[in-house]
């Protein structure tokens, strides 16, 4: 029996698949290649998550929060549910700053790369557009590797709980980290909004270091950090101004104030330590996601997106 949709009316070849399907098998050969071709993206944070997780075997701990049955039983078991939610927290913080060491480090070298070693000429010789060849370098930048950075983070802090309930079963270890589904939970959703976050408000700087990738014949570090260095510099000896200064300063961190992440949220007035689970209701993330700020550096961003394609159109060095 003929179906309809296989095959197109009044001949015998099967219909062509939609436009769009067909850019969505491009786009993911694509950013295939680009984890083929920069390995350091997933092998690096594999490795770290490993080792983070062992780090719940060390030859010899020791926690003292006190005796528990001297009428503090509450409280320490409160504290136990903060230093969980501490642990869980601080295995994920090397994660994400060796995200951003590869992640720059990547989007500085992807475009320029590709004319240093000549491999510029088999893409281009495929029916894929420049627009479509940088859309897939940002998602990889921007998208996968944050999520699975995070989702790494999230497997190392399981491995790790699971690791150190086996040594206090054993006896090999105190028991000083208590689990709490819910604060648990809530942290990570903490997490990936932070995540998010932090995403869109330096969307601009991951679109710069893209577009001096494409357009840097050599030396594309030095192209990339003497721009924010030099103009503030140069405008304060010429106008006696600040405001690039001040301006690359804010884009720096002031949607983390926006936010207001601060060190009293892990340690409160009287030094005890505060549970990271309530992260997620005491921060504002209503205020930092509706900034206006935040979407005007997207809207930079994007723009400079379009003008690393069209430059990786036109710039041939070969």
């Amino acid at each position: 029996m003929n179906s309809p949709a296989a095959e197109v009316p009044g001949t015998d070849r099967p219909a062509a698949a939609p436009a769009g399907a067909g850019t969505r098998r491009t786009l993911l050969t694509l950013v295939r290649r680009e984890f083929w071709e920069h390995r350091a993206l997933w092998i690096a944070p594999l490795a770290t998550a490993v080792l983070l997780a062992l780090c719940a075997i060390p030859p010899h701990v020791r926690v003292d929060l006190g005796d528990p049955e001297g009428g503090l039983g509450r409280y320490f078991d409160q504290q136990k549910v903060a230093l969980f939610t501490l642990v869980q927290w601080g295995l994920s913080v090397p994660l994400y700053c060796l995200m951003i060491f590869l992640v720059s480090f990547y989007l500085l070298d992807c475009l320029y790369a590709e004319r240093k070693d000549r491999s510029i000429l088999f893409w281009k010789s495929l029916p894929v557009s420049d627009g479509l060849t940088v859309a897939s370098k940002l998602l990889v930048a921007l998208v996968i590797v944050p999520l699975g950075v995070f989702a790494l983070a999230l497997a190392a802090h399981l491995a790790f709980s699971l690791i150190w309930a086996a040594r206090v079963a054993l006896g090999n270890a105190p028991a000083v980290l208590s689990w709490d589904t819910l604060a648990w939970a809530r942290l990570e959703i903490a997490m990936l909004l932070g995540l998010g976050l932090g995403v869109l408000w330096y969307a601009p700087f991951a679109a710069y270091l893209l577009l001096v990738s494409a357009w840097a014949r050599r030396n594309a570090f030095l192209w990339a950090a003497l721009p924010p260095v030099l103009a503030p510099l140069l405008e304060r000896l010429a106008f006696g101004t600040r405001y690039l200064g001040h301006l690359i300063g804010y884009r720096m961190g002031g949607i983390w104030q926006t936010l207001a992440l601060g060190h009293e949220r892990i340690l409160s007035h009287n030094m005890r330590l505060h549970s990271l689970g309530s992260l997620l209701g005491e921060l504002n993330f209503r205020g930092a996601f509706t900034d206006i700020d935040l979407w005007l550096g997207v809207a930079v961003a994007a723009a400079l997106v379009f003008a690393a394609a069209r430059i990786r159109r036109y710039r041939d060095d070969t």
